[in-house]
């Protein structure tokens, strides 16, 4: 769905939106000057859980997301529209509706107009998944991200994983930076924040409980990393979102 008033006014072209509702988990939005939403795929209903491309056409982030996670946003837009920087395929976690979280990687560039002034913003995230299970074949890195994923809740060290991969340890750390953005640590991190989530979602379990159950030192420990990568506390995290 599109605002075609918005297109015609800075002479631009936008054909993206039916190609990306055949790619599956792939959200495709364009916001114009002041960040309102001018043209999104069917995708985008699904996360902000409306029936009506209507009740989104015009609208802002703030209407749709809790206030930290809109600030984030937010941050990254005036970034892209101030300074015409694009953002390349940030890793993330991105909610996808009822408190789950899955990976994903997130693109912004700058929308021009036909006399090269930037109008706005063009944004694709697309599942990591898929990404991350091919990276599992990957004669360098497979091992170490098998032995992540199966084992991120215990202390990896990280020269171990070099080891498995055959690679000296500065060489690994910058071939798994290139490949997800962030560092072994900071990956293993998301990983058990985002079985947190689904803990705090799915279960009665405490706080104590699920930080023990995901690999955290402690409950304090939880509550300030699950803080850092959600930008809000597992307790508001839990009462948007518990299944009743």
């Amino acid at each position: 769905m599109q605002n075609d008033d918005f297109f015609q006014t800075h002479r631009v072209s936008n054909l993206l939106a039916d190609i990306f509702d055949d790619l599956p988990g792939f959200v495709y939005f364009v916001k114009d000057i002041d960040q309102r939403y001018v043209a999104f795929n069917k995708r985008l209903l699904e996360l902000f859980d409306v029936e009506d491309g209507a009740d989104i056409l015009g609208k802002r982030d703030n209407e749709f997301m809790p206030p930290n996670l809109f600030k984030e946003i937010l941050k990254d837009d005036v970034l892209v529209l101030e300074t015409g920087e694009s953002i390349i395929n940030r890793v993330e976690l991105v909610p996808r509706g009822n408190g789950f979280v899955d990976w994903s990687t997130t693109t912004k560039k700058p929308l021009l107009d036909n006399k090269g002034k930037v109008c706005g913003i063009v944004g694709v995230t697309r599942p990591f998944s898929q990404g991350t299970t091919s990276l599992m074949k990957n004669e360098e890195l497979g091992d170490a991200l098998k032995t992540i994923h199966a084992s991120f809740r215990e202390n990896l060290p990280i020269t171990e994983l070099a080891a498995s991969s055959n690679l000296s340890l500065s060489s690994f750390l910058r071939k798994f930076k290139a490949c997800f953005n962030m560092t072994p640590k900071e990956y293993i991190r998301h990983l058990r924040v985002q079985e947190a989530c689904h803990k705090i979602v799915q279960t009665t379990h405490s706080f104590a409980e699920i930080s023990y159950e995901c690999g955290f030192a402690d409950q304090s420990h939880f509550s300030r990393e699950f803080s850092k990568i959600m930008k809000e506390p597992p307790s508001s995290y839990r009462a948007r979102f518990r299944i009743k």
